[in-house]
């Protein structure tokens, strides 16, 4: 049904306040009114605080230079989005809900002044019902008020600590600085509703039978109370044509209806086949009323787990099987796409997207420590043929690496993981659910310490795992990445059997004489590899626009600490430049640089896809930056723009697998 009110075509002004002084008003001591610190702006919502701040000239651009430091003082305000509305027109029995994808992550709704909802969280829908008030004539007032965000756990922290769910890296990873975004994002609409609860889809799946003749949508809706009130007609189209369709009248409570399609068209991974997808249009009726309505655009796959060749017997199956064909999974890590992801927009995302289709991916993982992608990703992955992995909003830190197991954070965080199944289900893309990113303890072993990966004995990852069975039960869960024995593949432990789905390398500092890195890919055991990146330089070309007239040399100086304190390898490669001219030697980094990480990069690709069927896959730590790193692991730079790392790996993703890759 179409919204009552999109509300991005209000003239929203932005204030910034000391924390509750919009709430006071009125100062004790004077009775004057009390007066924001910062605007009233023009502003844009959907959107982050920061970008308004920065379009109206409040904040400079974070991207620039060490500016992102400058800009930290927005956390430590409350934030009033403010806008006239028209009056509605309401039907006898009917309320105005206002409901929005993303609010992170903390505030009020306000109407004529009054607070009429709350909310809290970044990784779920808010609906608030605002009642009848609006169509009372006369002029009204919204208002959304943010507060302070909570102080998050960044990458050095705890996650035993990290109970507020917002994503992490916004509180700086070793791949972007810090910056924590403060608005809305997706669908922010005034939407009619009856007074009395409407329906609700609850979750779509597409199925296929193992002999590929039977395809099968199955769909659950919750009646909200109206037993014997509510009826139900869903159609399934492809390319316009009815090819089947289904009505029933809700029992009551939760109820499960499906669709049954013969001989249906398989969705393929892009280079085995095509993407053929199909359209669900469901209908709620109450009394020849539409109450309800949704459409998902579906895909059928069927996905089988096997055993790569030769793994041993306690080994997760690693070679995936799409509609009875092996693959060999090869792909990124997809991180957010900006510090402000409130801010992504649909081009950005779509033309990543096709980026990684042209180098030949077919697998993206999107990595626990950011935040669920929006439906215009995953549908524009359902056009491409990329399949995803996607974890729940978990990752490890720098001091440990454990999330809370207590029965408070297990309620939210699977309330959470519900709305993640539930909302993207249906995606013919999605492959996979994963717990979270780099879970583990640390064990005490002779030559010191290793990670352990966390298996489903920790409450967090069994609750998830038994969330996923329930409710999404055709799809695998993996407890978290890596999983199993170790957390790295070690030489010294090469054919013991310990090495299933690993992380790392990460570069060459563990390989320090020629050949190293060569002869450790070639011996190579682990069945897949999660996450594997070598450092290099972005262009000079974008290392002088984004320096902001500071100096770019040498390495280690303030500007490349800021973002790419990691990855500027300055003790081993440092040395090479000495004696040149700053100009100079920067030049001669960055053609360093990318020329190894395009050569080392290659070569591990090319030698586990050789392994095929002994390993299954093989992602790059990273895809793409999400703030202008001087150097990083990145193939993508953050304007866009291809490393040469890019080029020499497409060269692979697009050559056969096995022995002849």
């Amino acid at each position: 049904m179409a919204p009552l009110l999109d509300l991005s075509t209000l003239a929203w002004t932005l204030t910034g306040w000391r924390p509750f002084a919009w709430k006071l008003r009125k100062s004790a001591e004077t009775g004057g009114f009390l007066l924001p610190d910062h605007g009233p702006f023009p502003a844009r919502l959907p959107g982050s605080v920061q970008e308004n701040l920065r379009r109206a000239g409040e904040i400079p651009d974070w991207h620039v230079g060490r500016n992102s430091l400058a800009i930290e003082w927005v956390e430590h305000r409350h934030w009033k989005f403010s806008a006239p509305l028209p009056t509605l027109t309401l039907d006898e029995g009917m309320s105005v809900v206002l409901c929005a994808d993303v609010l992170d992550h903390h505030g009020w709704v306000l109407l004529d002044g009054a607070v009429v909802g709350e909310f809290s969280g970044a990784h779920q829908p808010v609906r608030i019902d605002l009642g009848a008030k609006l169509a009372q004539p006369g002029s009204h007032q919204l208002a959304l008020v943010f507060a302070l965000p909570p102080e998050g756990q960044g990458q050095m922290g705890y996650t035993s600590l990290a109970r507020d769910l917002k994503p992490r890296y916004n509180f700086s990873w070793d791949w972007c600085v810090r910056v924590v975004p403060i608005g809305a994002s997706g669908r922010l609409t005034l939407e009619r509703q009856e007074r009395s609860a409407c329906p609700l889809l609850l979750g779509t799946a597409a199925t296929v039978s193992a002999d590929f003749h039977q395809g099968m949508v199955a769909f659950t809706i919750d009646s909200a109370g109206r037993e014997g009130e509510t009826n139900i007609a869903a159609v399934l189209r492809r390319e316009g044509r009815a090819v089947a369709s289904t009505q029933a009248q809700l029992a009551g409570g939760e109820q499960r209806l499906s669709l049954e399609v013969a001989n249906p068209e398989l969705w393929w991974p892009q280079g085995e086949g095509p993407q053929p997808l199909y359209a669900l249009e469901i209908t709620a009726t109450r009394a020849d009323r539409i109450v309800a309505h949704w459409t998902r655009e579906i895909g059928f796959k069927h996905i089988e787990w096997r055993p790569c060749e030769g793994a041993p017997a306690d080994a997760l199956p690693w070679l995936c099987v799409v509609n009875g064909r092996p693959i060999f999974l090869q792909g990124v890590n997809w991180t957010p796409v900006r510090m402000c992801y409130l801010d992504t927009t649909r081009e950005e995302s779509e033309r990543l997207v096709a980026i990684y289709r042209e180098l030949g991916c077919n697998l993206l993982r999107v990595w626990g420590g950011g935040h669920l992608e929006s439906p215009e990703f995953y549908a524009a992955c359902d056009r491409a043929g990329l399949l995803v992995w996607q974890e729940f909003p978990l990752s490890s830190s720098g001091i440990d690496s454990n999330p809370p197991s207590d029965a408070a954070f297990i309620t939210e965080l699977s309330a959470v993981a519900r709305h993640f199944i539930h909302s993207r289900q249906h995606h013919a893309c999605l492959l996979m659910w994963c717990g979270g990113n780099e879970l583990h303890v640390d064990e005490i072993y002779p030559r010191g310490k290793r990670r352990i990966p966390l298996t489903l004995a920790h409450p967090v990852l069994a609750a998830l795992a038994a969330l996923v069975t329930a409710e999404d039960p055709a799809r695998r869960f993996l407890p978290t990445s890596p999983y199993g024995p170790r957390f790295h593949s070690e030489r010294a432990e090469f054919g013991q059997g310990l090495h299933h789905e690993v992380h790392g390398p990460w570069g060459l500092d563990g390989h320090p004489q020629p050949g190293d890195w060569e002869n450790y890919w070639r011996d190579d055991d682990a069945l897949f590899r999660g996450e594997t990146g070598v450092a290099g330089a972005s262009s000079l070309a974008l290392i002088r626009r984004q320096a902001g007239g500071e100096p770019t040399w040498p390495l280690g100086n303030a500007l490349w600490r800021h973002s790419s304190g990691w990855w500027t390898q300055a003790d081993r490669l440092g040395p090479r430049f000495v004696g040149m001219k700053d100009d100079e030697a920067l030049a001669a980094y960055v053609a360093y640089t990318q020329q190894e990480q395009a050569e080392k990069l290659a070569f591990a690709v090319r030698a586990k896809k050789a392994q095929f069927p002994r390993c299954g896959g093989f992602l790059i730590w990273m895809g793409h930056d999400a703030f202008p790193c001087l150097a990083n692991t990145s193939i993508v730079e953050f304007d866009h723009t291809l490393k040469p790392a890019a080029h020499a790996v497409a060269e692979v993703f697009h050559a056969p697998s096995g022995k002849s890759a």
